[in-house]
């Protein structure tokens, strides 16, 4: 086989696996925008100022739904709240959205689309339990797509601080 023929299968190999990462991450970014999840509180114990949430991510690929379990996980605290967990030895407070603004994904939709980007800064927010590796019987197939659940603890008092620092939301000290 000669040098330039094995240069250009190099070549064709690297373009190809470059154009399925950036499938994968054009399939993250537009499930992204329409927000498919649920969040539900769970048990552990999570930092000071941090709240522990399963996710559960819904998508063609069972890579790009584990992907989307750290956006989801932090829009979630933001925008949907947590409800309540009273189990026989558990009992989580329910947790409300951060953002009670029923507008404010679109007024200020420009800082949110940059803060929830891929490696956005909705990452220093986030922390995967169990390195984002859903539990046994975590991935479930629904119809054509898979529902992912994953374990993440989000700074919620970090987060907020971020809100306040932005404008989304007024800091608790702010008078009504």
């Amino acid at each position: 086989m000669s040098k330039h023929f094995r240069i250009v299968i190099f070549a064709l190999t690297a373009l190809l696996l470059a154009s399925c990462a950036s499938k994968k991450e054009a399939t993250a970014n537009k499930a992204t925008m329409t927000w498919q999840y649920e969040i539900e509180p769970t048990t552990g114990q999570a930092t000071q100022g941090s709240i522990l949430v399963k996710v559960w991510s819904y998508s063609g690929s069972k890579g790009v739904a584990r992907t989307l379990a750290g956006k989801n996980a932090v829009h979630g605290v933001l925008f949907k709240g947590v409800a309540a967990l009273n189990e026989q030895n558990a009992r989580v407070p329910q947790q409300k959205p951060i953002v009670t603004d029923v507008n404010a994904e679109e007024t200020h939709k420009e800082f949110l689309n940059e803060f929830f980007k891929d490696d956005g800064k909705y990452m220093k927010y986030v922390n995967f339990i169990n390195n984002g590796i859903p539990a046994p019987g975590d991935i479930i197939k629904v119809g054509p797509r898979y529902k992912v659940g994953v374990r993440v603890s989000v700074a919620k008092d970090a987060l907020r601080k971020e809100m306040e620092a932005a404008g989304i939301i007024k800091s608790l000290g702010a008078g009504f």
